[in-house]
C-alpha cells in the first residue's frame, strides 16, 4: 500500500489544529474531522496531490471515509482508483 501522502494530513491538521494524531480508520465525518462543507476542498487538495481529477459525478462520501480508504482509493493505483479518478489534462484554448 502506498503511502498517503503528507499534503493530506496537513489540510486534515490544519482544519482541526486541536487534533493531535488521527488513526487510519478513524471516521472522518463521525469525528467531524471532514465535514459536508469542507468536503469538496478536501477533494481539491486529494486531486492535486494525486495529480488526478476525480468525477464529481461519482463522489461518494464513503470513498473518504477514512484516511484508510483515501489512501487505497486515491493513492494506491488500484483498478477501483482509476474507475473514480481520470488523469488531470491541461488543455489550451485557441
Amino acid at each position: 500500500m502506498s503511502a498517503l501522502p503528507p499534503e493530506v494530513m496537513t489540510w486534515i491538521y490544519e482544519q482541526n489544529p486541536d487534533v493531535e494524531d488521527i488513526d487510519l480508520d478513524l471516521d472522518l465525518f463521525d469525528t467531524r474531522l471532514v465535514n459536508s462543507l469542507s468536503l469538496i476542498e478536501f477533494v481539491v487538495v486529494i486531486e492535486r496531490v494525486s495529480g488526478r481529477v476525480i468525477d464529481r459525478r461519482q463522489l461518494k462520501t464513503e470513498d473518504f471515509q477514512t484516511l484508510r480508504t483515501i489512501q487505497e482509493k486515491f493513492f494506491d493505483g488500484s483498478a477501483d482508483s482509476a474507475s473514480a479518478a481520470v488523469p488531470a489534462t491541461v488543455t489550451e484554448a485557441g
